[in-house]
C-alpha cells in the first residue's frame, strides 16, 4: 500500500459523515492541562521561540531534556543511564528504531519481528535494504519464551543481526514477563544478537509491570530502548522521541543523525522537558491508565462471545484492542463475505459500512492475526461508549 492501513483507514474515516474512527492511535487526552500556563510562560514564548530558531540542536539533543529522561528511569525504573553519553534526543520514536537498526546491522542483514507487532517495522527494515525475519508467537503466558523454543534450530533467527520488541505491543497489549525476557536473554547473548525494546506504551501497564528490557541482568549491554512523547502524553505532533544504549551505539546514531536529520527542535525539546520534570506528572499519568483499563474492561465484558468476539489474548498493556472476531464474520450479511480477504478485513470493511466504525484489520500485524482486528482506546468516554453500542447491535 502506498500509506500504512490505519492510516489509510483513518483517511477513509474522515471523509464518511458519522464514522467513529478507532483505527487511528492518536490520543484525545493530554497533555496535562495544570502545565497550561507554564508552558505558554516558558516553551511557547518569543524568547523560546528565538533560542529555537536561530540554531541547530546538538547531535544528541540537549543536555536538560536528557538528564530529565535518566531522572525518569531512575525514579521510575530504578535504572542508572548516563544523560551525556547512552541518551539521544530523537525525531520521535521512528527515527530512535531507523537508527537503532541501522547502528546494529549490515544491508540484507536479518531483522527479528514478532507477529504480531507494530506493522512500520517490517516497513523501515524493508526500506533499509534489511530483511525482516518473523517470529511468529503462539497463544500463551510466555509467548516469546513458546515461540523461540519452537523455532531455536530456524537458522535465520540465529544469523539476524537484532531483533525488535515492542512491549507494551501495539497491536495486542501482550507484555514480556520474566520467564519471557530470561528466553530473550538466552537466545540473543547466545547468538550474539542485539536487541531493540520499544516501550513508547511504558506507562499503560495493567496486569502485568513493565520493565525495560535493561532492567534484566544479562541484557544491560546489548539493548537499545526506544521511547517517546508521543503517547503516554498524548502529545504525536510533537515529535520527541529517545534512544538508550550503550556509549558506542549512541556515538553512532549521532552520527548517523547529524548526517540525515540535523537536530530536533529546541522549543519542543524544552516543552518535553518540562512535563516530564513536572512533579504531578505521575499521579495524572495514573489517572489516564486507570481510565484506558476501565474502558478495557468495559469492552471485553460488552463485546463478548455470545456476539462472536474471542480475547483470545487479553490486553496486559498499551492502549489497543484486539479481538478475534471469526465469530462475528459468522454472523455478518453474506456479501460482505468475501472468500478473497481475511476475515477481518471483511469484518472491518463491515463495521465500516454498516456500523459506522472504523477498524483495522488483523493482517496487517502479521499473518497469525489474520482473524483479528484492532480498536483504540485512546478516545473520549462518549466516543468509545458509542462505539461499543454501534458494534454490539
Amino acid at each position: 500500500m502506498a500509506i500504512y492501513t490505519s492510516k489509510a483507514i483513518a483517511n477513509k474515516a474522515a471523509n464518511m459523515p458519522d464514522v467513529i474512527n478507532l483505527s487511528f492511535g492518536e490520543p484525545e487526552f493530554g497533555p496535562p492541562t495544570f502545565l497550561k500556563a507554564l508552558i505558554e510562560k516558558e516553551g511557547l514564548s518569543w524568547d523560546a521561540f528565538m533560542l529555537s530558531v536561530k540554531g541547530y540542536e546538538q547531535p544528541r539533543g540537549s543536555l536538560e531534556l536528557r538528564r530529565s529522561i535518566a531522572k525518569w528511569y531512575q525514579q521510575r525504573y530504578g535504572l542508572t543511564i548516563d544523560p551525556e553519553q547512552e541518551i539521544m534526543v530523537t525525531h520521535g520514536g521512528v527515527e530512535a528504531i531507523n537508527l537503532a537498526i541501522q547502528c546494529t546491522t549490515q544491508e540484507h542483514q536479518g531483522v527479528i519481528v514478532s507477529h504480531p507487532s507494530y506493522m512500520l517495522y517490517e516497513r523501515v527494515v524493508t526500506a533499509l535494504n534489511r530483511k525482516p525475519i518473523a517470529l511468529s508467537r503462539p497463544l500463551g503466558d510466555a509467548e516469546y519464551c513458546l515461540a523461540l523454543e519452537a523455532q531455536r534450530q530456524e537458522s535465520q533467527l540465529q544469523k539476524a543481526g537484532v531483533m525488535i520488541i515492542n512491549s507494551p505491543e501495539n497491536p495486542s497489549g501482550y507484555m514480556l514477563n520474566a520467564e519471557d525476557w530470561n528466553a530473550v536473554a538466552d537466545f540473543t547473548q547466545r547468538h550474539g544478537i542485539w536487541l531493540i525494546h520499544d516501550e513508547v506504551y511504558d506507562v499503560m501497564a495493567y496486569s502485568e509491570t513493565h520493565k525495560p528490557a535493561m532492567k534484566h541482568p544479562s541484557l544491560k549491554d546489548n539493548t537499545i530502548i526506544i521511547n517517546s512523547f508521543s503517547k503516554k502524553f498524548g502529545i504525536p505532533g510533537l515529535r520527541i522521541g529517545w534512544m538508550i544504549a550503550d556509549k558506542r551505539v549512541i556515538d553512532m546514531a549521532a552520527k548517523l543523525h547529524d548526517y540525515f536529520y540535523l537536530g530536533v527542535n529546541k522549543q519542543y525539546e524544552h516543552i518535553a522537558h518540562l512535563i516530564l520534570s513536572e512533579p504531578r506528572i505521575d499521579v495524572w499519568l495514573n489517572e489516564i491508565v486507570a481510565t484506558l483499563q476501565t474502558r478495557l474492561e468495559r469492552a471485553i465484558s460488552i463485546l463478548n462471545s455470545s456476539l462472536g468476539y474471542q480475547w483470545t489474548r487479553q490486553p496486559r498493556g498499551a492502549m489497543f484492542l484486539f479481538p478475534e472476531v471469526s465469530g462475528v464474520y459468522a454472523r455478518i450479511p453474506e456479501k460482505w463475505q468475501d472468500s478473497s480477504r481475511t476475515l477481518g478485513e471483511c469484518v472491518a470493511e463491515y463495521f465500516l459500512h454498516e456500523k459506522g466504525v472504523a477498524v483495522v484489520p488483523g493482517h496487517v500485524y502479521g499473518d497469525n492475526s489474520a482473524n483479528h482486528i484492532r480498536m483504540v482506546l485512546c478516545t473520549t468516554d462518549e466516543v468509545f461508549d458509542q462505539a461499543l453500542k454501534r458494534l454490539s447491535h
